[in-house]
């Protein structure tokens, strides 16, 4: 927990990127396509983009609902880890991605990679 704790300090970068809500799927589809499409990275929902920890309420199938818009909207398939941590009592949603030997990870027929802590497309199919 406290490494959560001192990347969320850190701030976002190459492979960390900060989602206050997991209702952004549009922002997490194409965060993922960036981290397959790159070197990896995780996702923290629950955690604004200055770092301050709000954690997310979560509901009886919000990551079987999230898991499968990933999976539909990805192309190649992506199926990321998805697990929760408590932080300071607040739980927070942790997606990681792995880099994709298949490349390029599509997301809604867009390409993205990771640049610094942005999200660029490199192209559309």
């Amino acid at each position: 927990m406290s490494d959560w704790l001192e990347i969320i300090s850190q701030e976002e970068s190459e492979n960390i990127e900060f989602k206050e809500s997991l209702r952004l799927e549009e922002e997490i589809g194409q965060t993922i396509s960036a981290f397959s499409n790159s070197n990896g990275g995780a996702i923290l929902g629950g955690v604004s983009d200055n770092g301050k920890i709000h954690g997310i309420a979560i509901g009886e199938n919000t990551l079987e609902r999230l898991a499968n818009y990933i999976k539909i909207n990805t192309d190649p398939a992506i199926f990321p880890s998805m697990k929760l941590i408590d932080i300071e009592g607040k739980i927070i949603v942790v997606i990681e991605v792995k880099e994709n030997s298949d490349k390029p990870v599509f997301f809604k027929n867009h390409a993205y990679k990771r640049v610094g802590k942005t999200n660029q497309r490199i192209f559309s199919s």
